[in-house]
Formats: structure tokens, sequence, C-alpha cells
């Protein structure tokens, strides 16, 4: 009776279960103490420890595996029952409980254990196989590094039979065609997972036959479109390398084991070219597999790789929409940086890093929204991978124009417009400011940390558990009222400066309404803090004109900016610039604008501009002169919609900034009543009259149509 309770404490799926088993157990210790070892196991499985499921199994289980009454009936009730079961967390569970019970009974594992899940790798029922190749797996490792009485290792009991068996599991699989259909799904990653495992052990191949089938089905998994197939391939395909490639004078067949190194890495370093059906698949296996592979296969071929990596994930007509890929493309090229260290080269790193920087400007969107967004966020987290590596092994790699491109890049990221990357761009780069060791030549690096306080910024190494804090002082990167107000500070420094206002003009540009307010108050908040500083806010308008100018016909930016624009315009935060006679900001923006609306026929884009336009009617002089003449042409614009909307706008903004515009009070009145009672939908001829009168009004040139200009 004490087994029986014993095992359902820590096995059992249900948590009521297991708690009630141990509550069963604890009244049995305390009423009869005739359990064996009753307090010492009562202690390891007691009400809370049972619990979490992954504890009981891989902790209270072992602990009570521990004392010989209990240890074969629970490694029977695991073989049993739990690598059957209908849940696949459940087996992957057991066969991971039956690693950690092995060391205990070696000898009865081999003689017992491991016939039986051989032979459940026959039966028909998928349930029973995947548990079993998964049993096997975990089971051949715990033996290989079990410790018997004469000093030996456990797997040194299999028998040469038992051995074939194990060996020959994928080719009995694949002639049983099990690898096929939703079941072979799982076969194969059971199939990985225990061939990782197998090489762990060290398993003796007597055959190069074994070797290449054990590989193809590695390869035929990196291809596959389920993830999780790839990535137990992934997981196998170096422990493969490592045990059966690395010895030089190894022979397969008529090639030795470097030769047959070589070919292998060109082809997978071919498949980072595919452009075929399956081609976006086999980009993301393989890139990952070139990752993982040990440093001395990648050595030998350090070029072709990287550069193979690194062509990867650039932005073709066919590969467009294979984001994943790219992605894939650039982890598995920071894989790589770490596998190879700094020894690699100078050229190497330099070719890496300029790589990952490029990434940065991913911006790809299909009807899945900006999946770029996924290469974007892999490539700051190679880039600061990056950066730690050469700070730690080799400072002098950080130079000052790669970490500026860095911090920049990153800082970008930080205010722009999805939540997720902005987070994770925020992350970095205080993980960046506050490396241990200090990465070197990091623009205003000690004005960073005192934008940035290390007690307000959850600094978080890599192979730290990611943890959500409660304190109010800590910045939450996911709430642009948090990040907004302390990146829009970096405007002040000129490296930062065209970086942050490219990432602020798409936010503060945009539709949602949070980020926009956070944004904009942000923004706007610091300029009125800079009206004593012209010199300052002239260098910040010069390069939002830059901005302009640099991305004329990029959708991206354009589309935003006039929203950005018109919402600058008209805070007020900048009228320093826009009343000073000789700043040419305004009318710069308006040369860009109209620069950006030749030729097209944009409806929306045209609507964003009447706003624009309107906003600069406040400047006067020249710029007032060409925006009113611009707004002329909309209010007889073919679509009745825009000719509508400009003339609202202009009623409008004349309200507004009418004594901008150097106009006799009844004149201005008059304007302001024809453009309220006329009805701008109608037909475009018996307009025009009307618009001319306007025009003659304001003292402005009739807009005159481009066939009847070319005929005079």
């Amino acid at each position: 009776m004490s087994c029986q309770v014993t095992i359902f404490s820590p096995s059992c799926l249900d948590i009521n279960c297991r708690r009630a088993a141990s509550a069963a157990y604890q009244e049995n210790v305390g009423r009869h103490g005739l359990f064996p070892h009753g307090i010492d196991v009562l202690t390891a499985a007691d009400f809370q420890s049972v619990g979490p499921r992954t504890h009981a199994y891989l902790v209270v289980a072992p602990t009570v595996a521990s004392y010989p009454e209990y240890t074969r009936p629970l490694l029977d009730h695991l073989v049993t029952l739990k690598l059957e079961h209908w849940d696949c967390a459940i087996r992957d569970l057991a066969a991971r409980a039956l690693s950690k019970l092995t060391d205990k009974i070696p000898e009865y594992v081999v003689t017992e254990v491991l016939p039986k899940l051989v032979k459940k790798t026959e039966s028909i029922d998928l349930n029973v196989r995947h548990g079993a190749i998964l049993g096997i797996g975990e089971a051949i490792y715990a033996l290989s590094q079990a410790d018997l009485r004469d000093g030996r290792k456990g797997d040194t009991l299999v028998d040469e039979e038992l051995w074939a068996r194990v060996r020959g599991l994928v080719g009995e699989l694949r002639s049983r065609q099990l690898l096929r259909g939703l079941g072979g799904e799982l076969m194969r990653q059971a199939a990985c997972h225990c061939l990782a495992k197998l090489a762990l052990a060290r398993t003796p191949v007597h055959k190069e036959d074994t070797v290449d089938e054990w590989l193809n089905l590695i390869e035929e998994c990196l291809s596959h479109e389920v993830q999780a197939i790839r990535e137990k391939a992934i997981e196998a395909l170096p422990h493969v390398f490592d045990q059966y490639l690395k010895d030089d004078n190894l022979l397969y067949g008529d090639v030795t084991a470097k030769q047959k190194r070589m070919q292998l890495v060109k082809k997978y370093c071919s498949q980072l070219g595919n452009t075929g059906v399956n081609g976006q698949f086999l980009r993301m296996g393989y890139a990952r597999a070139l990752g993982a592979l040990p440093k001395f296969v990648l050595a030998e071929q350090m070029q072709l790789v990287i550069q193979s990596l690194i062509d990867c994930t650039k932005v073709t007509e066919v590969t467009l929409t294979w984001a994943e890929a790219r992605r894939d493309a650039v982890v598995g090229l920071t894989e790589v940086c770490q596998t190879l260290g700094l020894g690699s080269g100078l050229d190497a790193r330099g070719r890496d890093e300029d790589g990952a920087v490029e990434c940065l400007s991913e911006y790809t969107v299909d009807m899945r929204g900006d999946i770029g967004a996924w290469v974007r966020e892999a490539s700051m987290t190679g880039l600061l991978s990056l950066c730690r590596q050469c700070a730690a092994d080799a400072p002098q790699l950080n130079d000052a124009a790669a970490v500026r491109s860095v911090a920049c890049g990153v800082a970008q990221q930080a205010v722009e417009k999805i939540d997720r990357t902005r987070a994770h761009a925020g992350r970095i780069f205080t993980a960046l400011i506050y490396n241990d060791p200090p990465i070197a030549n990091i623009p205003h690096h000690e004005a960073l940390k005192r934008i940035f306080p290390c007690e307000e910024v959850e600094v978080r190494r890599s192979d730290e558990p990611e943890t959500a804090s409660e304190s109010s002082a800590v910045v939450l990167w996911l709430f642009p009222g948090h990040t907004m107000p302390r990146f829009v500070q970096l405007l002040a420094f000129p490296a930062y400066r065209y970086h942050v206002l490219k990432g602020l003009v798409v936010s503060a540009g945009e539709l949602t309404e949070s980020l926009v307010k956070h944004t904009t108050q942000s923004l706007f908040s610091y300029l009125n803090t800079l009206h004593e500083d012209r010199q300052t806010m002239e260098s910040i308008c010069a390069t939002i004109t830059q901005v302009f100018a640099d991305n004329l016909h990029v959708k991206r930016i354009t589309g935003p900016m006039f929203n950005f624009l018109d919402r600058l315009l008209s805070s007020g935060s900048i009228s320093p610039i826009l009343e000073d006679s000789e700043s040419t900001f305004a009318l710069d923006i308006l040369k860009y604008l109209q620069l950006e609306l030749r030729g097209g026929k944009n409806i929306y884009k045209l609507l964003d501009s009447i706003n624009v336009l309107c906003q600069l009617i406040q400047v006067g002089g020249v710029v007032m002169s060409r925006s009113l003449g611009q707004l002329m042409i909309y209010v007889c614009y073919a679509d009745r919609y825009v000719r509508r909307c400009a003339a609202a706008r202009l009623y409008e903004a004349l309200t507004l900034y009418g004594d901008q515009c150097a106009l006799e009070q009844e004149a201005l009145d008059q304007v302001m009543t024809i453009l309220a009672e006329t009805d701008w939908e109608k037909d475009i001829n018996e307009l025009r009259p009307i618009r001319n009168e306007i025009c003659d009004l304001m003292g402005i040139k009739r807009p005159v149509m481009k066939s009847k200009a070319q005929a005079s």
C-alpha cells in the first residue's frame, strides 16, 4: 500500500490527486508508522512539493526513488503508464523522470526497462511509440552517465543485440512509414530528441550508413514547416557532428570525416539561397542549424558560413515576405559569432555587425503587419551579444563608429510604434549602458546613465530570467508614458538626434491614441524647454527637415510625417522658429511636401497634406502665399471629398491665422463667407470662377491648368 500511495503522490496527472495522495501518506505515517522511510518520504513529498507538476516528476519522484522500496514501483509506473499517457507533455515529463531514476538501478533498466521500450516502438498506438522512443533516448543517456560499482558506466551493460535495435530505430520507423502524416510529426520530434541523447551517450556506431540515416532524418526535419520539429532537429545536429564527425581520420565510405563535414556545411550554406516552394522553411531550418554547429566545424569554412548567413538576411523580390527566414538568419549569425569567438578576426566581426545593423532597417509589411519587426528584434539581440563579447574579450574591437551605429539604431527602435519592439529595444539599450565590463565608445555614456538611472531600469544579463518588477520606480518598457519622456532627452545629443527623431515622427504621426498622446506630450514639452536655446531648436528643426528629405516617397515615413507636422506646427512648441523671418524651416517643409505630392494621386495623402498647408498659413510671407496657392488647387480638385475638406480646413485656418494674411478685414470676411456658403461638391466648372474670386480677394495667383499653360 505504501508503494501505491507513494507512486500517486508525485506522478498523478491531477494536482488534487497528487495532494490527496500526499495527505493520505501523511495520515498513514502519522497513525501507523509502518511505511518504510515514512518521515523522510513525507518531507520530500509534502502537500506543497507535489503541487507543481514538473517539480513533482523531476525532483520529488527521484528523491522518493532513492529509497530501494520505492525505486522499482516508480520505474514500472513510469514505463507502464506514464510513457503511454494521452498527454504529450506527460510523456515528455515521464521520459525525463525516467532519466533521473535510471542511475538508482541501472541493471534493472538495462535488463527489463529498455527491452520493453524497444518492443513498444513496434506498437500501432502513436502515444505508446512516442513515449517509448523518448524513454529510450533518456534511459540510454542516463546509463552513459551512471557509475557501476566496478567503475564502469551503465551503458556497458547493454548487449550488442539491444544496441543494434536502438541504432536501427530510424530505419525501422521509415520502413514502416511511421514518419508520415500528422502522427509522423510526433515521431519526428521524438526521433530527433532520441538521436540527440544517443549522440550525447556516445552510442557505438559501426556502419557509416547509420550516421547517414540519422543525418538524413535531421535534414528532413530542418526543412519541416512545424517549428517544434525544426527545433528538435537543430538540437540534435551539433551532437551528431561532435560525436561522429570530429575525428578527421575516420572514414565514411570513400571520404574522411573532415571531407564529409565540409560537404555537409557547403550543402547547408547552399540551402540558404533556396527560393523554391519550400524555400522559406529550408532557410529557417538551415540558418539555425549552422548557428548550432560546433566550433571545429564552423572554423573550417568560416567565411562561407558568415557570408551565406549575411546574404540570407537580404530582402529580395522573391523573398520579400520571408521575414521569419531573415530573422533566423540573424539568430544563426549571432550564434556563429558566439561560437567562433573573436579569434575569427576583425574582418569577420565587422561583417557580422554590419549585417546585423543593416537588419535594423528591415520594415517589410504584408497582410500580417510589420513582419520586419521580427528581424529588427533579432538584430538588436545579436548586436548586444556582439558588443558584450567584444567588451569582455577584446574591448578595442568596439570602435566608435560601430558602437555609435548600434546605440543609435537601438535608440530609434525604442521610440517607434510597436509596443513589443519598443520594449525590447529599451531593455537592449539599457543593457548596453550598464554592461559589465563597460562597452566602450557609447556616445554620451555618462549622460545616458543620468537619463536612465540604474535603480529605475531592470538591468538583466542574458543568462538571467526576465522578471516583472512591482516597483513604481522601475521603467515599464511596454508603456510609452514611461519610455518616451526619457528617450526624448536624447535629442540634446547630436549623435542620437537624427535616429530618435526618425522614430518619433513615426510614433507621433500614428493613429494609436495612447502612443500619439505620450509621444507628442513628451516631445512638445521638451521643445518648450528649448525656447531660450535657439541653436538646439534650430538643429532639431533642421533634422526634421532632413528626415523628410531623406525619406521622400517612403510610405512608412511620409504618411506619419504629415500628421506629425500638423501636430508639431499647431502645438506652438517651435513658435520661435516659425516667427523668425530668417528661418527656412517652414519653406523647406513646404518644398518637400510639394515634392512628395508631385505626380501622386493618393487621396489620403492629399487630405493629410491639407492640414499641414493650413498650419503653414500662420508663418506668413512667401510660405503663406504658396500654401494658399496649393489649397486653391485642392478646392477645385477632381475628387469632391477633397474639395469639401480643403474648403472646410481653410475656413478653420483663416479663423485662427487670418491676421497673418495681411488682408483687409472686409476681404477676409468675404473669403470666409464664400468658403462657408459655397457647395464645394458642385461641378468643377461652376466652382472655378468662385475659386478665382477667392484668389483675387486674397491677392494670390490663380491656378492654371497644365494643358492651358502649355497651349499659351
